[in-house]
């Protein structure tokens, strides 16, 4: 009878649990109650002192009983405190890691971009300048190729590391400019910026489903949520680093300034006597006596390479590993190359690849020649970093302004806007010539140049993913026709005037809108509700 008895009833909890879900409740709450209440420590160990192996009950009713008891006297310590105290703390590794991300590569973007905007300017000579950018660029469109492939294969960290390493690279070799220092570091570094992008998007999307797997956000709103941040923190870095920039040269010019008066003052009275000493109260320094000014230019360069050198320790220390990484079905090089390159075949890129081409070529404008003629040439080297200051602060808050406005309008309203403002600044960029005292009206002029870039990143990386399934190689094949363009504009200045390159910068934007019009024609696409999360 007590058999039939214990039977039935095993029978009966088996019903409403099973045995391994049981069992898995029923030890975990004992584990979290005795660590939690010291009182009840002696009931689960053998010895009555400590933590040691529990004594597990007997038969299946004994261990049912024991779990209804449990349920019966929760702890709310450890039902709500402990994890909630679990859930804080993941959000604050998650956090953690994610700032870090930040805030190297802000560092790393700083000693990079302000570098990158003046180098025609500081490297005229044999256009070493305008070599080192047209190799670097080269060097990312090949790296663009097998980017996929390196990051399916190699850890995230690594690559971040490396990359940051790269910019220590290069900012060294500007210390000692020349042919066999800057062009072999532009090349590296260039190759090595290709996987950094596609590695900080993974990491990225790994941090937005981490967070909203712990406080039940939609993922595709947490992962724009650390999109966003990420963004504001490298345009951050562009606008910081140029106003460096021109803080330490302007510093500089000054300094400079004085040096060459009392250098003047000196010469002016070498003649002097002896006796000049005792007339006139002070002493002059003779010729080879007469101090050289500081070059501010080396000592920015130094700031520069600090910058990387902190960017390196704040990753390699503080940046872990994500809770989740999206990996995905890993494929061959082969395999990730004709994935890649089977995206240039499609009608989408066929519409609007002079557009993605031309958003390359007008960055290029922007770093050559509008820094160079209203900069260097018209107001000194010291005012580029304020120009592009301008033009990062300008370009952060419109892409900041578009993500809310993408809802309420379609992309060809942007577009056609784009195109008449770009129009009208290729033609002033020839045209016009500024006074000297026409400074706010440059940096107007750039803050125009700024917000027409974002427009034309933002809303071709939207057409490009409403259009497509295939995500990361429309993102790929957008990064390389920007390289594309680049390389060409850079290219370009070592044998064309300026009224050439605005003239095919203008041809290649004239005929990209006409591409996207057709697009628009044929498919019609429709913005969606929740834009994709935009990037650089």
């Amino acid at each position: 009878m007590m058999n039939e008895d214990s039977k039935m009833e095993n029978e009966q909890n088996s019903e409403n649990v099973s045995h391994s879900e049981m069992r898995a409740i029923l030890w975990g709450r004992q584990l979290s109650r005795s660590q939690s209440d010291p009182q009840r420590v002696s009931e689960f160990t053998e010895h009555g002192t400590g933590f040691g192996k529990m004594k597990r009950p007997t038969s299946l009713s004994d261990e049912w009983k024991e779990l209804q008891k449990i349920k019966m006297n929760k702890n709310p310590i450890t039902e709500t405190l402990l994890p909630q105290t679990q859930h804080f703390q993941s959000r604050r590794s998650i956090w953690k890691n994610f700032l870090s991300l930040c805030g190297g590569l802000m560092l790393a973007f700083m000693s990079f971009l302000p570098l990158r905007n003046i180098q025609s300017s500081i490297y005229p000579i044999d256009n070493l300048g305008t070599i080192c950018l047209s190799s670097m660029y080269a060097a990312f469109i090949v790296g663009c190729t097998i980017s996929p492939w390196l990051v399916q294969n190699a850890r995230p960290k690594g690559l971040i590391l490396l990359a940051v390493a790269s910019h220590v690279f290069y900012v060294a070799a500007n210390l000692y400019p020349s042919y066999m220092t800057l062009i072999p570091a532009s090349v590296i570094f260039g190759f090595l910026q290709a996987p950094l992008w596609s590695v900080q998007e993974l990491l990225i999307g790994s941090y937005g489903s981490s967070y909203s797997a712990i406080t039940g956000i939609r993922v595709d709103k947490s992962i724009r949520q650390f999109q966003s941040v990420f963004v504001i923190f490298c345009h951050c870095a562009q606008i910081l680093g140029n106003l460096i920039e021109s803080l330490v040269l302007n510093y500089g010019t000054v300094e400079n300034m004085h040096s060459l008066n009392k250098t003047q003052y000196n010469l002016n009275h070498v003649n002097c006597t002896e006796n000049c000493v005792g007339k006139f109260g002070y002493h002059m320094k003779r010729p080879n006596e007469i101090e050289k000014p500081v070059d501010y230019l080396e000592i920015l360069k130094f700031i520069y390479l600090a910058f990387s050198c902190l960017a390196m320790i704040l990753i390699g220390f503080c940046l872990r590993k994500p809770d989740i990484i999206l990996n995905k079905r890993k494929m061959s090089l082969l395999e990730k190359l004709g994935d890649v390159l089977s995206f240039f075949r499609t009608k989408s890129c066929a519409m609007i690849g002079l557009l993605m081409v031309f958003t390359g070529m007008q960055q290029a404008v922007v770093i050559s020649d509008v820094t160079m003629v209203y900069g260097t040439e018209k107001l000194g080297l010291s005012i580029v970093g304020y120009m592009m200051m301008c033009y990062g602060t300008c370009q952060l808050a419109t892409l900041l302004l578009l993500e809310r406005m993408q809802r309420r309008f379609r992309p060809i309203v942007f577009i056609l806007k784009g195109f008449l403002i770009t129009l009208g600044l290729l033609i002033l960029l020839y045209v016009w010539e500024p006074r000297d005292n026409s400074v706010l009206t440059i940096f107007g002029f750039m803050a125009l140049w700024g917000a027409t870039d974002a427009i034309w990143q933002s809303q071709i990386q939207n057409i490009l993913i409403t259009s497509t399934t295939k995500r990361e190689s429309a993102v790929v094949c957008f990064r390389i026709c920007q390289g594309f363009g680049l390389t060409v504009v850079f290219l370009s200045s070592l044998w064309l005037s300026l009224l050439y390159k605005v003239c095919m910068v203008g041809a290649t934007l004239v005929f990209g809108v006409m591409g996207y019009m057709l697009l628009e024609v044929t498919n019609n696409p429709v913005t969606p509700l929740d834009p994709e999360p935009f990037s650089l």
